[in-house]
């Protein structure tokens, strides 16, 4: 009799659906969601950073935007959502 083995179930979520989550928890708990990436110069992929909580002051929105209408020049683009 030969012995079965079972594969171990993979728990973790795709990242598609770990994101959706992380922002629509974000928007009920009233917290930022920030999603940039940045490309990995030795192995030319994209690397994608999530982060959500109490993040940014007021103060920094307005620095964030005024760095944002700088790299627009340059071809870059954004999107910035307040939610009340």
């Amino acid at each position: 009799m030969t012995i079965r083995k079972t594969r171990r179930k993979n728990d973790e979520k795709p990242f598609h659906e770990a994101v959706t989550d992380l922002l629509f928890s974000s928007m009920a708990n009233h917290e930022d969601f920030v999603m940039t990436y940045e490309v990995n110069p030795s192995t030319n992929k994209k690397e994608i950073h999530v982060m959500a909580g109490k993040l940014i002051s007021s103060d920094l929105l307005v620095k964030l935007k005024e760095h944002v209408a700088e790299q627009l020049d340059d071809g870059s683009g954004h999107h910035i959502r307040q939610m009340e």
